[in-house]
């Protein structure tokens, strides 16, 4: 009875042997690298590469070579070991990354290969660099100046800055390129402008930074000349006239041309800015102010520039520059104030002057930039300081022999000319009337006047149309013209200098 038991035993302990030689066999055979059992695979990053800077939507891309006849599943790119999308199961591997979703900063890319049985290599680090800079350059263009009249070859100029850094420029004419991107500071262009029409032109820049942002520059408008429209020339006259033409003549009193408006509304009170261009105020051309009821500016070639300003309410009649290009516009009518416009500021600040009968309806600017000599169709020549914002004495200490005032120039000894119904009147400096000055025998309202600056000046009588060049210092004529307009028509002079 023993001995079959002891064989039964030795064979179920054979076969408990066998079996667990098996499945230390088997468990061997999952747990091996597969390089022991279908081979290997030699897996990299391989876009982009170590140490480059990316930035926006990038590839990352894996190069697998398999050794032996293993089989792979897929390829899992991670980003600073967490998994970078879905693992790519389909040859070649590649995986889009948007690093807009990352920080800019150093960051770690690596490539995991998958093979059968769970089995993984992965690839070395490559380390990148995330720098998405979203902040556009600042661009301007330094030349050629705003209004600016050019003519054959002309260099136009940008200054360009960028936190990341410029690498070009590009110029352009009317929304055209001219010419290549320039992409070596200084930043300039050699503009050939007899390849344009004669006239007004916009020039801008588009600046470009190295990581693909891009700013445009304000635009500048330049008129063009080449042998087309004469510009304006010193001593030239222009009048201003009520239905709204502005005629140009020449210093000896020859007709130049009438400019062509662009702008509805009466014509009122011309000046010219320290660039050369003209301004005509327009009065309103209907009850409500819908139409005219602005500036309108015309280049130094005679082109109208459309109308300029806001924030009028009504009626602007004069108007006065500073050498600094903030512009004073006084309006006759509504709140009868004074707008000033400061450069690249949109809105003008309202100035409230004292008013005798018509508002701000004559004015010209001291020397000390702030005080402003004006009339308003009443018996005075007054002052406002324009800088405080402070009503000031009458200039005259006397009544004036007028009934009422029109417009008026400041002379160089600190005294005024001014329109006086009937006559032109001067004081000296003290306020004191000093003369009068008279014209033909014939029906006379003095309306506009200006100083030539050779000690005559030019006036305009608005009953006749006639304009009339007076000498200061004798008070004879010297020279006049008629618009050629009917009577009550002529109401602005203006003289180039």
């Amino acid at each position: 009875m023993n001995a079959p038991v002891a064989r039964f035993s030795y064979r179920a302990a054979f076969v408990r042997a066998a079996i667990l030689l098996m499945m230390i066999t088997a468990a061997w055979a999952w747990s091996s690298p597969a390089s022991a059992q279908l081979g290997s695979i030699v897996i990299s990053v391989s876009t982009p590469a170590g140490g480059s800077t990316v930035k926006g939507l990038v590839t990352v891309e894996a190069s697998v070579q398999i050794v032996g006849t293993l089989i792979v599943q897929g390829v899992q790119f991670t980003l600073d070991g967490a998994n970078l999308g879905a693992m790519d199961t389909t040859a070649p591997y590649s995986i889009p990354w948007n690093t807009t979703t990352t920080s800019n900063g150093s960051h770690t890319l690596r490539a995991i290969g998958r093979g059968p049985l769970g089995t993984q290599w992965m690839s070395d680090p490559v380390t990148v660099t995330v720098f998405n800079d979203g902040t556009p350059p600042a661009v301007s263009i330094t030349s050629p100046a705003q209004d600016a009249t050019v003519s054959g070859a002309a260099t136009v100029s940008a200054d360009a800055f960028d936190n990341g850094g410029v690498v070009g420029v590009q110029f352009r004419v009317d929304a055209a390129n001219l010419g290549a991107e320039d992409t070596t500071a200084p930043y300039s262009v050699t503009w050939d402008t007899t390849a344009v029409s004669d006239g007004p032109h916009m020039l801008s820049a588009i600046a470009r930074d190295a990581a693909g942002n891009t700013a445009t520059s304000t635009s500048v408008r330049v008129t063009v000349v080449n042998g087309g429209p004469a510009t304006f020339a010193p001593g030239d006259v222009f009048v201003s006239l009520e239905p709204g033409p502005v005629q140009w003549w020449l210093a000896d009193g020859t007709p130049r041309a009438t400019l062509t408006s662009t702008v509805t509304g009466l014509g009122e009170g011309l000046a010219f800015d320290r660039h050369g261009n003209l301004y005509v105020a327009r009065w309103r051309a209907d009850a409500l102010g819908a139409t005219g009821n602005t500036l309108e500016k015309f280049n130094n070639a005679g082109q109208s520039m459309g109308a300029v300003g806001t924030g009028y309410n009504c009626d602007p009649h004069t108007i006065a520059f500073t050498n600094t290009d903030i512009a004073y516009v006084g309006q006759a009518g509504c709140r009868k104030t004074i707008l000033k416009f400061v450069p690249d500021q949109i809105d003008p600040i309202e100035l409230f002057p004292a008013e005798e009968t018509q508002g701000i309806f004559w004015m010209d600017l001291a020397p000390d930039g702030c005080t402003m000599f004006y009339t308003s169709v009443g018996p005075n020549v007054k002052r406002f300081d324009v800088c405080g914002n402070v009503q000031l004495t009458d200039f005259n200490v006397t009544a004036l022999p007028g009934a009422f005032t029109h417009d008026l120039r400041l002379l160089p000894d600190g005294g005024v000319l001014v329109a006086n119904g009937e006559v032109i009147t001067r004081l000296n400096a003290a306020g004191l009337v000093v003369r009068t000055y008279q014209g033909p025998p014939e029906s006379t309202l003095w309306a506009g006047l200006d100083l030539v600056g050779d000690g005559t000046f030019w006036a305009a009588n608005y009953f006749t149309s006639n304009i009339y060049r007076i000498d200061l210092a004798s008070g004879n004529i010297i020279d006049s013209f008629n618009t050629g307009t009917p009577p009550n028509t002529a109401v602005a002079v203006r003289v180039v200098r």
